[in-house]
């Protein structure tokens, strides 16, 4: 509601900027209105940025996953061991095994969280970076051609795009010229250490 509520806002603003050219003085030239249209997700779909950005998140995803697997397997075995030992073992001694297999199986439900925020933070680094990458391409196709008011296309906002106004293509050709690759920024160096 807050963003139909906004672009009802924003073009009422435009619109009336437009049509009150009697409010400029002679000496002010009038403005122009160039607009342009952009579907962010063709623009997403056709990126090298995004392409590379979610290899990186599947290949990360692949290896927690391959860590989590061996570590579940060697638990498993252990498990295992310890239910053979059952009979064979004292109580006590099987209660202490048994404490070992729960602090093992502890470790590896600490280990799961932690590659789940790690990939949760790479995702997070991730849009932030693709967001300035679109802003910085956006930027620079409204610098060229001169839009002065650009939509994000949206279907539930916008019911009809006419096509001479989207500039897509233009935006995702800029895109894929500034930056095709995505790399993880170096961690800042900790003062004191």
């Amino acid at each position: 509601m807050k963003l139909i509520l906004n672009f009802v806002v924003s073009v009422f603003i435009v619109g009336i900027a437009v049509l009150t050219p009697g409010d400029l003085s002679s000496a002010e030239k009038k403005i122009t209105l160039k607009m342009g249209m952009v579907d962010v997700t063709r623009v997403t779909r056709g990126s090298l940025l995004a392409k590379d950005i979610a290899r990186q998140i599947d290949s990360k995803r692949r290896k927690f996953m391959s860590e989590i697997k061996r570590e579940e397997i060697a638990l498993r075995k252990l498990d295992d061991e310890l239910q053979k030992k059952r009979v064979l073992l004292s109580p006590d001694a099987f209660a202490e095994e048994s404490g070992k297999f729960r602090s093992e199986r502890a470790k590896l439900n600490k280990m799961v969280q932690a590659r789940n925020q790690e990939l949760l933070e790479f995702r997070r680094v991730t849009e932030i970076a693709w967001n300035k990458a679109m802003q910085k391409a956006m930027g620079g196709v409204v610098k060229k051609y001169g839009f002065n008011l650009v939509f994000r296309y949206s279907p539930e906002l916008i019911l009809v795009r006419p096509d001479s106004l989207d500039i897509s293509n233009f935006v995702l050709d800029q895109l894929n010229k500034n930056i095709s690759k995505y790399s993880m920024p170096k961690p800042a160096a900790k003062i004191g250490k």
